[in-house]
């Protein structure tokens, strides 16, 4: 571009001079200022390629960050199904367990069902006037040497306990009713024998152990009661068992009863939670 703009001037110099150059020189030169002007500007002209590689760059670094947050979300995903996958097996596994628990508990409810009827049958078989009276009898005396040593409070209420199974023993006693009296003055000789036993075991071992009771024990919650897995007060609930509920004492451990409820559950209860199941209407005094 600069040899055109001189042209104009090169071209009176050139006039000036015109006994030693042609004008065909003049022009030739002319041509070839153009010439190179044509060339300058195609050398320049691959500018408009350096944009278009600009917006492919940026293209594909934009597609590379869409991969990248694919690849982070199936991750996401795949850990998502991970947790799920674990959580559905913990939970086949929790219904597993308590399936094998229902089980336990009906075969449980079968055995004391079983025990409470053998005891039934062995009672009324044994049900005469003078077996009656020889068992009130005794549960009466021992329930009397009881009675010169001081009770703890959960002692206090099982003494009450048995001391109103002994009165409807007695109750049944004088209408003729031997099987009834010998079940309900065997019931309270368990009672006894639970505070004797617990009694002793303190002052020897302070670990308690579980001990069946020899005849299983009707009882009814005389409040609302915590059932629990386990003896304790730190013992994982399994339900509340409103006031009046039935139950059947078949164990002891210490102050806490191992019960099954009317509806087949399996659990320990504080035993000063229950009470004897004594009919409307029976004295619940001890003659």
């Amino acid at each position: 571009m600069t040899l055109l703009r001189q042209a104009p001037r090169l071209y009176r110099y050139l006039k000036m001079r015109q006994e030693k150059i042609s004008a065909r020189v003049v022009f030739v030169l002319i041509g070839m200022n153009i010439a190179a002007c044509s060339n300058i500007q195609k050398v320049h002209s691959p500018a408009p390629e350096a944009t278009g590689s600009f917006h492919l760059t940026r293209e594909m670094a934009q597609f590379e960050f869409g991969c990248s947050n694919l690849r982070a979300e199936r991750e996401a995903q795949q850990q998502e199904i991970q947790r799920l996958q674990k959580l559905l097996a913990e939970k086949e596994a929790y219904i597993r367990s308590q399936e094998v628990r229902q089980q336990d508990q009906q075969k449980t409810l079968q055995e004391t069902s079983d025990r409470a009827a053998h005891a039934q049958v062995r009672l009324r078989r044994l049900a005469t006037r003078p077996a009656a009276a020889s068992t009130i009898a005794e549960v009466e005396m021992v329930m009397e040497n009881l009675k010169s040593s001081s009770f703890t409070d959960s002692e206090l209420i099982l003494q009450i306990q048995a001391q109103r199974l002994l009165g409807a023993a007695a109750t049944a006693y004088t209408v003729d009713n031997y099987a009834a009296a010998m079940d309900y003055a065997s019931q309270a000789r368990e009672f006894i024998n639970m505070m004797r036993s617990n009694r002793a075991r303190k002052a020897s071992d302070p670990h308690h152990v579980t001990v069946l009771f020899q005849v299983p024990i009707p009882l009814r919650a005389s409040v609302d009661s915590k059932l629990r897995e386990k003896p304790g007060l730190k013992a994982r609930i399994l339900g509340v068992l409103k006031k009046e509920s039935i139950m059947t004492a078949e164990a002891y451990r210490g102050e806490w009863l191992q019960i099954v409820t009317a509806d087949g559950r399996s659990g320990w209860i504080f035993s000063t939670l229950v009470e004897a199941q004594v009919p409307h209407g029976v004295e619940m005094v001890a003659k």
